[in-house]
């Protein structure tokens, strides 16, 4: 007998927004939504579905023209009961449903789902059932994604990675000296839609997203739009995801949020309880709670993760805030970013890995070059060089220097470096212009490469907003697999092209 699609759903999980688009909202009689849906951390076989049920699902036309605002906009949530459903088919036929669950002001009105024994590189169709009580309720947008690969298909594959998406620059404006004339606030549609860069993303029809980190800024505007307590962390998460460009691209393309500084902490930060607020053990509790990285149950959850894409591709995604330092402890054998377990974890599954590619995505850059007056990543002076150097040498002594490359966010502009070394790195950039700077280029008195050690292929000259499109194709022509890096703006013209075959 031929076996129907079989879903098992576990734990705590939540669902995506929207088809493709043009998105219309689905209006209801009754003031509760579910706002905004999204789909992450997608395998072969499982997914996370998350939603937060709201008493609205629009964002103000206006009404962003000052920190103050900016910080006190909030979406309200709303008490009730949601569950997923979830089919093969866009008429939802034999759809597997979840348990109802509550959505409660201690989880900021989020559910989340767990679904498992899914098949795998299939398209899936979601949506959310909700209500006031299990007994009324309505049906929210569709959403639909796409599980991985098996690990020994060979089929193209491709996905977008960003960073630095600080919707406070946005609607007030960057620093000129940063991001010249691109520095002024957003105006017209885009001031009501978001980012562009996110539109053009969704063009490129991704298989995921990688958000490399600083997905909202708790400390940005300053002073009067910094936010510290529990209440207003929550508020920066739901303006951002509450902008019809990303709700759109949510609805139809999976996630896989990574932490940096600035939605942990504030600039730099690391772990020292040094009475600064947000707290450490606030900040992590706030990004487990808005990301759907893992289940409200998963008491052991971690952020750190790898995904084997198919057979020519596999991702890690390490985490660089919790388990870091102090940055200004001395550097030396001793001093990490990544913390004894984490490290020994991504040695072990490096090893483990047969993917042809092996790309290693991290909040912050290994190479650069960086300002020679930071102190809180891999390439500065006092920072983590040490473990950096260390972890290069092991991947050559290993012989896992070949087909690797790195992904770095944190940075404000787009560049392809290489180490003297031999390992190459791309910047995503900023994905908002406001947000970009001009860039450190080797040999620059103020890098962290004054002496020019590092080549660099690539680097953005014009401050722009942007993001990397990274696609690997199969092995033909008698060409092994290859790999292409593409460095796109926000407008969604190209600005450079990377390609490396297989060795």
């Amino acid at each position: 007998m031929k076996r129907r699609n079989f879903i098992k759903l576990t734990g705590a999980g939540a669902t995506a927004l929207s088809l493709k688009p043009p998105y219309e909202f689905i209006e209801h009689r009754s003031s509760i939504y579910s706002f905004p849906q999204m789909v992450g951390e997608v395998t072969q076989s499982s997914a996370i579905l998350q939603t937060r049920l709201t008493s609205m699902n629009t964002m103000p036309e206006n009404g962003f023209d000052s920190a103050e605002e900016l910080l006190s906009y909030d979406i309200q949530g709303v008490r009730g009961f949601a569950k997923f459903e979830l089919a093969n088919n866009p008429k939802f036929k034999n759809a597997k449903a979840s348990p109802w669950l509550e959505a409660i002001p201690d989880r900021d009105f989020i559910v989340k789902y767990k679904v498992d024994g899914l098949n795998a590189d299939t398209p899936y169709f979601m949506r959310v059932r909700f209500g006031a009580t299990p007994s009324k309720t309505q049906k929210g947008p569709v959403s639909q994604f796409s599980t991985l690969q098996t690990t020994d298909s060979e089929k193209p594959v491709s996905f977008v990675a960003t960073s630095c998406l600080n919707l406070g620059k946005f609607f007030l404006g960057g620093g000129l000296l940063r991001a010249g004339s691109r520095s002024k606030a957003a105006e017209g549609e885009d001031r009501s839609l978001g980012f562009p860069a996110l539109e053009e993303m969704s063009k490129l029809n991704p298989s995921f997203w990688v958000q490399t980190g600083d997905t909202v800024y708790y400390d940005y505007p300053n002073k009067e739009g910094i936010a510290k307590t529990r209440p207003e962390l929550r508020a920066k998460w739901h303006r951002q995801m509450a902008m019809p460009r990303m709700y759109r691209f949510l609805g139809q393309t999976p996630v896989y949020l990574m932490k940096d500084d600035h939605e942990y902490r504030y600039n730099d930060s690391d772990n020292v309880e040094n009475g600064k607020e947000p707290s450490p053990s606030l900040a992590r509790a706030t990004f487990l709670e808005q990301a759907p990285i893992a289940v409200f149950e998963d008491e052991n959850a971690v952020t750190y993760r790898t995904r084997p894409i198919n057979k020519h591709l596999q991702i890690w995604m390490p985490e660089g805030r919790d388990y870091r330092d102090a940055n200004d402890k001395p550097d030396g054998p001793h001093k990490s970013i990544w913390g004894k377990e984490q490290l020994a974890w991504i040695k072990e599954t490096l090893l483990a890995s047969t993917a042809t590619f092996k790309l290693f995505i991290v909040a912050s850059p290994l190479v650069g070059p960086d300002d020679g007056t930071k102190h809180d990543n891999h390439v500065s002076y006092g920072g983590f060089q040490h473990e950096r150097d260390a972890f290069f040498h092991w991947l050559k002594q290993h012989h896992l220097d070949s087909n690797f490359y790195i992904i770095t966010g944190d940075r404000h502009w787009q560049y392809h470096s290489i180490h003297p070394a031999g390992f190459e790195e791309f910047g995503t950039g900023t994905v908002n212009g406001q947000n970009s700077r001009p860039g450190r280029k080797p040999g620059d008195p103020g890098s962290t490469d004054p002496l020019g050690f590092i080549r660099q292929p690539y680097i953005q000259e014009d401050p722009i907003g942007g993001f990397l499109h990274v696609k690997v194709s199969p092995p033909e022509n008698g060409k092994t697999a290859q790999l292409t890096i593409e460095t796109i703006a926000e407008d969604g013209s190209l600005l450079n092209t990377a390609v490396k075959h297989a060795k």
